[in-house]
């Protein structure tokens, strides 16, 4: 679903730059806000994926194919995967740079490649997503041509690959909770990023005080609604976690999380 966080329309009163380059790349640049921190003074991991979700909407409507283009013909734009390689995390009023391209990847599918850049032009973030339309009624995918009349041709190959986990064998550790109302986006869904929140409340603050989180890796299934009731089966094994977030015996999306050693200070 398109995703709007809380406060993210800052990020355009706030630019330095916005414009799509010779090369197709569309960039903007945005400085890190208080709320979008957390206490170690980094930006919140979930902040990355809502800060992704507004440059691709911004870079979709400038290409003529953005929310209101679709909304208005019973469409939607859903992402489907998120694969992202975190270098670090950008740090309480740093300024970086965020980039985009995107290209047809399968008739059902588009790719789009994301960066943030520090001040340096160093990528600290990497991601690379697919995206399908839906029709809203029938939540069924349409192919791309029959309402877009052409993609940019810019190269838009797979920059960050899946991760995956081999959780047989494992015993999870089962979290429960309800979906509420505050993690809707105004599709009256859970908005994407609630589902990595969802997968980094479900570990122990033992493991995340020992971890830095270098990789994200999402697969979203099926729309989530206020109300529900959900609950998280974490595995654990090396420098991995995966998270199963399911709604009673249905998968609604699995998370792999990649992981290192935190520096000790």
């Amino acid at each position: 679903d398109r995703s709007v966080s809380r406060g993210l329309g800052d990020v355009y009163k706030r630019q330095v730059m916005k414009h799509a380059d010779a090369h197709g790349i569309y960039s903007t640049q945005a400085t890190v806000r208080t709320y979008e921190s957390g206490a170690d003074g980094l930006m919140k991991p979930e902040t990355v994926l809502h800060w992704f979700q507004e440059i691709a909407e911004a870079h979709a409507s400038s290409l003529g194919f953005g929310y209101d283009f679709v909304i208005s013909r019973g469409l939607a734009w859903v992402e489907v995967r998120l694969n992202t390689a975190i270098s670090r995390l950008p740090r309480w009023k740093e300024t970086v740079e965020l980039r985009t391209w995107t290209a047809q990847e399968t008739p059902l599918l588009a790719r789009r490649n994301l960066e943030i850049r520090d001040a340096l032009g160093n990528q600290i973030v990497t991601a690379s997503c697919l995206w399908a339309v839906i029709d809203v009624r029938r939540r069924r995918p349409v192919p791309l041509n029959r309402h877009i009349d052409a993609f940019p041709d810019t190269p838009c190959e797979e920059t960050v690959a899946p991760a995956a986990m081999d959780t047989s064998g494992l015993l999870p550790t089962i979290r429960e909770w309800m979906a509420e109302r505050r993690d809707t986006d105004f599709n009256r869904h859970i908005n994407n990023a609630a589902y990595l929140v969802w997968a980094l409340e479900s570990l122990p603050d033992s493991w995340l005080e020992n971890h830095e989180l270098t990789g994200i890796h999402l697969h979203f299934k099926k729309e989530t609604h206020a109300g529900e009731s959900m609950k998280s089966l974490l595995f654990r094994q090396d420098s991995l976690t995966s998270h199963h977030i399911m709604h009673g015996d249905e998968l609604r999306a699995e998370a792999v999380l990649e992981w290192k050693a935190a520096a000790i200070a």
